[in-house]
C-alpha cells in the first residue's frame, strides 16, 4: 500500500496551535487524509475520524478540525480521512461488502507507519459513529469509540418523557392532530424507527458488542444531543438501552439537550473539543 504526503504545513502561533504539524496523504484505493499530530513524541493512543454522513472530512462546521487539532495540542495524533466516494476521495474500485473496514484498517496503517501509534479510538458523529460501531468489533487495535448520537434505541420510558407532556399540553395536542391530519403521520417524530435511515444492529447484538469490548478494555463515550431527539432525549437513556454494561467505568455518556445535531454554535463545537480532550486524557494519557 502506497502512502504520499500531498501536503505538509506546520502550524504556526496564528493558528493558535504551536507545535503541531498536519500532513495530507493518498493511501489505500486513493482516498485522501490529514494527518494532525503533536510535533514531540506522541501518546500512544490515535484517534481516527469517519466521514460525518456526505460531509467531506472537516466534519460539520470545521468540527473534525478543531477537534483534531485540541488533540494534538495535547499529545495525541488525530488521522481524518474521506470514506470512498466522499470529499476528496474517489468512489472505489473495490466496492462491497468489507469496504469501510478495509479502508478503515487502511488509515490505521497510515498511523502506524507514520507515528509509530498502533492503538486507536474510532468515531465520529452520525454514520460516522454507526460505521465505527461496526468495524470495532472485528478490529483488536481498536481500543475506544467516539460515538457522537451514535446508536440509541426507543425505551418505554422515552415514549412517557416524549408523549406525557404533550397529552398534558393541549396545544400540542393540538399541533400533534393536525400533524397527523397533514402527513398520515403519528403525533410528533418519536415513532420513527432509528433503524429506518441509520446503521444500527440490533439492541441484544448492540449489547453485546459493547460487553465484548469492555472486557476488551475498550473505552466508549457516548455523547447525544437534542438534535436526535426523534430517538434520544435523556441523560439515563443509554442505561436503559444498553443494560448493566453501562455500570463500567469504561462506559461514558453525555446528554446536551441545548445542542443540535450539528454541533451549529461555537460554544458547543468548543465544549465538544474540551470534552473529547478530557476524556482522551484521562483514558489514553499514559
Amino acid at each position: 500500500m502506497t502512502v504520499m504526503a500531498v501536503d505538509s504545513t506546520r502550524m504556526t502561533d496564528a493558528d493558535n496551535a504551536p507545535g503541531i504539524v498536519e500532513t495530507a496523504h493518498t493511501f489505500g484505493d486513493d482516498l485522501v487524509g490529514v494527518l494532525t499530530r503533536p510535533a514531540g513524541t506522541p501518546a500512544g493512543t490515535a484517534l481516527i475520524l469517519l466521514n460525518a454522513g456526505l460531509l467531506p472530512r472537516v466534519g460539520p462546521f470545521r468540527t473534525y478540525v478543531q477537534l483534531a487539532r485540541s488533540l494534538a495540542a495535547e499529545g495525541f495524533v488525530v488521522f481524518r480521512f474521506d470514506q470512498s466516494g466522499l470529499g476528496d476521495s474517489p468512489v472505489s474500485s473495490q466496492a462491497g461488502e468489507g469496504r469501510k473496514r478495509r479502508e478503515t484498517v487502511a488509515a490505521m496503517d497510515v498511523v502506524a507507519r507514520e507515528t509509530g501509534v498502533r492503538q486507536c479510538v474510532l468515531g465520529g458523529l452520525c454514520s460516522a459513529a454507526d460505521d465505527a460501531f461496526n468495524i470495532a468489533p472485528q478490529e483488536s487495535r481498536v481500543m475506544g469509540l467516539l460515538l457522537l448520537d451514535g446508536v440509541a434505541y426507543i425505551t418505554p420510558l422515552y415514549r412517557l418523557r416524549y408523549y406525557l407532556p404533550r397529552l398534558l399540553h393541549p396545544g400540542k395536542v393540538l399541533r400533534g392532530v393536525r400533524r397527523l391530519l397533514r402527513r398520515s403521520a403519528s403525533i410528533g417524530q418519536a415513532t420513527i424507527d432509528p433503524n429506518s435511515f441509520r446503521d444500527f444492529p440490533s439492541q441484544p447484538e448492540a449489547v453485546d458488542r459493547l460487553k465484548a469490548l469492555d472486557a476488551r478494555g475498550a473505552s466508549v463515550l457516548m455523547l447525544y444531543t437534542g438534535g436526535i431527539e426523534r430517538y434520544y432525549n435523556h441523560k439515563r437513556q443509554a442505561r436503559e438501552c444498553f443494560g448493566t454494561v453501562m455500570r463500567s467505568p469504561r462506559m461514558s455518556t453525555e446528554y446536551w439537550a441545548d445542542c443540535d445535531h450539528t454541533f451549529y454554535a461555537r460554544q458547543h463545537r468548543e465544549r465538544l473539543s474540551a470534552t473529547v480532550v478530557e476524556w482522551m486524557k484521562a483514558r489514553y494519557a499514559g
